[in-house]
């Protein structure tokens, strides 16, 4: 069959199951446009295009579409530019382990005397690099290439699609010239099929782990991403029940790993567990615990599960460990469960242990809600007041995006009522990621309600107008919250961290801080038929988050913009 490169493009995509494109488009995708409006007026959106208006909308938006399990979705970017204006999500999705094609255009000829049909503009002239854009991409990708020829065209898309999906997962770049998505030639498609299922865990693995944690006195578990498979959680909840095991959230939780009203939640800090622990299970985390401020007890025996457990996308990764379980954590958790399980109760023999984690855990948990309540009435609002009312208010089904740097412990303590496969870090490696994640993950899962938690120095990093108008013309509305403090407090706090009665902290002159004045966020929302409030009533909360329901139940986006304290 005779195919134009653009419409051999599709074609691939089709059949390694892509079915969405975001993209902020470029005059070299113009034979891609050409053959999905052909196959709109055939009655055939099998692969669906979405129109983001920028470059870190679009990869952001595509993170949070595959995340959701949405499939593995296309970025189309415009060729240098572009690349560059995208690359700092592109990286994020290489460090989150997200799988995606992003491809940029570019021109493989600048030959005189060309054919003048080709509509190959100047523009070729100076917006190319030397190296070409696969270069550029390579430190920030898991697989960067250039497409070579037209008869590779077709091959180097289904390898790269196939490449994505094979653990650990990871963003894979091609550049893809114009001229080639012109030409048209008879050719068949490539036969690469998708990849097999992740690798599982070795039985002796499993077998020495599964020892241990039963002949262990005072096991810890440590966990940061496994949730991002939503069906490890019941997992992790089974073998930690079956051992009377205390689980730990790493501070940068990027999912629902452990239901946090479940007694053997221990909470977020770690340290003083890994002081007294025997043995110290670590799945599906980069940062467990912080290797310079952290004293082990002597002999304690490590493990890391995870695809990746060396993190080769980092220059340097120093924890150390007695057996490195390189499988999918999911498959190692069903594996270990089955193991233990097996070999017959354990927790019942350990009643102390049990008896002494669900008393640290009610503790916990009373101090953070004590903390929140003594402040309800303050003014300005107290952030963990508001995160406190947010999870009262909170509707189970609605999936929470958080991109809040210094307010992230609030929102981590008292967030309790999202479930499973419900929440996902916004904040990728880099600010303003967001907004566009929340609208991926909400075209991923259309029937489910999407906030957007923001602080105000996040915000005023994102496309905002691009992600409104993105909200507006697909009728996909995100409810945001904008916690409003005025300022760059993590910038504070380092600055105050090194210099505590330096000449910063004596004058309170503090630079790269404060946004001020402070802008009335709210008023965004009028340009795009959005709904948009500013609130400084504590007691208004609630309240202006109905309002705002309210709006979105309409297919109105909305945005309320809370006034804080600190």
């Amino acid at each position: 069959m005779r195919y134009t490169g653009g419409e051999a493009f599709v074609e691939v995509l089709r059949r390694q199951g892509v079915k969405a494109i975001f993209s902020s488009p470029g005059t070299e995708w113009a034979p891609v446009w050409e053959t999905l409006a052909r196959l709109k007026a055939q009655g055939n959106e099998e692969i669906q295009y979405f129109n983001c208006r920028h470059e870190e909308l679009a990869v952001s938006a595509a993170i949070g579409y595959a995340q959701k399990g949405g499939g593995v979705p296309v970025v189309l970017l415009h060729t240098s530019a572009g690349l560059l204006h995208g690359s700092m999500a592109i990286r994020g999705a290489h460090v989150e382990r997200v799988p995606m094609l992003v491809c940029a255009g570019e021109s493989a000829r600048f030959t005189e005397n060309d054919d003048p049909e080709r509509g190959m503009e100047l523009q070729w002239l100076h917006l190319t690099d030397v190296g070409g854009t696969s270069r550029m991409a390579a430190p920030f990708v898991k697989w960067s290439q250039a497409v070579t020829s037209r008869e590779t065209l077709s091959p180097t898309v289904a390898r790269a699609c196939r490449m994505a999906r094979m653990a650990p997962w990871g963003p894979v770049f091609l550049a893809v010239p114009g001229e080639y998505m012109q030409d048209e030639r008879e050719e068949e498609m490539p036969r690469i099929p998708a990849p097999q299922a992740c690798s599982a865990p070795h039985p002796a693995d499993v077998e020495w782990v599964a020892a241990l944690l039963r002949e262990s006195e005072t096991p810890v578990l440590i966990t940061e991403r496994a949730g991002l498979q939503p069906q490890a959680v019941p997992k992790l909840v089974a073998l930690a029940e079956a051992l009377a095991l205390p689980v730990f959230e790493s501070k940068t939780q990027f999912a629902v790993n452990f239901p946090k009203e479940h007694p053997l939640h221990a909470g977020f800090d770690v340290r003083a567990a890994l002081s007294e622990a025997d043995v110290v299970l670590v799945v599906a985390a980069t940062i467990p615990w912080d290797p310079q401020r952290t004293k082990f007890r002597p002999g304690a025996k490590v493990i890391f599960i995870d695809d990746q457990a060396l993190c080769q996308q980092y220059p340097f990764w120093n924890y150390g460990a007695d057996l490195i379980m390189e499988a999918d954590p999911l498959l190692a958790l069903e594996a270990l469960v089955a193991r233990v399980q097996a070999a017959g109760p354990v927790s019942t023999a350990r009643p102390e242990r049990l008896a002494k984690w669900k008393a640290k855990h009610d503790q916990l948990l009373a101090s953070w809600d004590q903390g929140a309540r003594a402040a309800e009435h303050n003014k300005p609002i107290d952030p963990d007041w508001l995160c406190y009312a947010i999870n009262e208010w909170l509707p189970p089904e609605v999936i929470v995006v958080r991109e809040t740097i210094t307010h992230t412990p609030a929102v981590t303590r008292h967030l309790r009522r999202t479930g499973p496969g419900n929440f996902y870090k916004g904040n990728i490696g880099g600010l303003g990621s967001g907004m566009g994640l929340a609208l991926g993950a909400k075209i991923a899962s259309r029937n489910q309600p999407v906030i957007h938690l923001v602080g105000d120095g996040s915000f005023n990093y994102a496309p905002v107008l691009s992600a409104l108008g993105f909200s507006q013309e697909y009728r996909q509305p995100v409810l945001t919250v904008v916690f409003n403090n005025g300022a760059y407090r993590a910038m504070q706090g380092a600055h105050l961290s090194l210099y505590p009665d330096g000449w910063a902290s004596r004058t309170q002159t503090f630079y790269g801080v404060h946004i001020a004045p402070n802008p009335y966020y709210a008023q965004l929302l009028k340009a795009f038929d959005g709904y948009g409030e500013r609130v400084e009533d504590p007691q208004e909360i609630a309240p202006a988050l109905g309002r705002a329901w309210a709006a979105i139940q309409k297919g109105r986006p909305a945005l309320l913009d809370v006034i804080l304290g600190c």
